[in-house]
């Protein structure tokens, strides 16, 4: 005989529990030993999803750069791209000219090549700067910046933050006119929108032709454009 309260085994002449006290009688009194289950738990509910960040309002530039839509974007950008003709191509597409005019292209070719390095060590370079105000969130101006610089071929070899926004580095392709540059975009957070800084410089020149005022006026009519596509 056993107890119901406890399990415990009792005397068929007991007619209390010696382990419980409770009363032996009836439905108190199981013939077989009882087994006692604890309680199955209940499942947790599961943890709440966490929503991805706003890449449109935030200053994170690595949310931005991760983010579906943002990547989407640019995709479409890089397929619009349109290169123009490096100083390379030039004279390799120029090649028969400059033979046929009595021009050694050997060394038309190490001009070009070496010539921006040796002046850019004598710190000859030349460049443009300019500020503009977007009334765009920061997280808008810098998709548009990364989709202007992926339809021009200029990439990106460096982003990283900078007080209330990134600073975004790109090397610029060469052209008929100019050596390979470098264009520097500091984004800043302000409250009526985005400012943008803006520097471009080819280094080993003292003229460019008005290539770096053209590198600059596209990237702000691309920054205009851009962000109108955004969702």
């Amino acid at each position: 005989m056993y107890c119901t309260q406890c399990g415990a085994k009792a005397a068929p002449d007991h007619k209390f529990c010696a382990s419980c006290g409770a009363r032996l009688d009836g439905a108190a009194v199981s013939a077989a030993p009882v087994v006692f289950t604890s309680p199955v738990a209940a499942a947790a509910p599961p943890a709440p999803s966490v929503p991805l960040e706003d890449w449109r309002e935030t200053t994170n530039y690595r949310v931005v750069l991760s983010h579906p839509d943002v990547k989407g974007l640019i995709s479409d950008a890089s397929k619009a791209s349109k290169a123009g003709m490096s100083a390379d191509e030039f004279l390799k597409l120029a090649a028969p000219v400059l033979g046929l005019a009595g021009a050694e292209t050997a060394a038309t070719k190490l001009i070009a090549e070496y010539a921006p390095g040796f002046y850019a060590k004598m710190g000859v370079k030349v460049g443009k700067e300019t500020r503009n105000g977007y009334a765009t969130s920061f997280g808008r101006t810098l998709a548009a910046i990364l989709c202007s610089l992926a339809s021009r071929s200029q990439t990106v070899v460096a982003i990283h933050e900078a007080a209330d926004g990134c600073v975004v580095e790109a090397d610029v392709p060469s052209s008929l006119t100019t050596s390979k540059g470098k264009l520097t975009l500091t984004l800043e957070r302000r409250p009526e929108g985005t400012l943008v800084s803006s520097a471009v410089v080819f280094p080993g020149q003292s003229g460019d032709w008005g290539r770096s005022k053209r590198v600059l006026d596209e990237l702000h009519q691309d920054i205009l454009n851009y962000r109108t596509l955004q969702p």
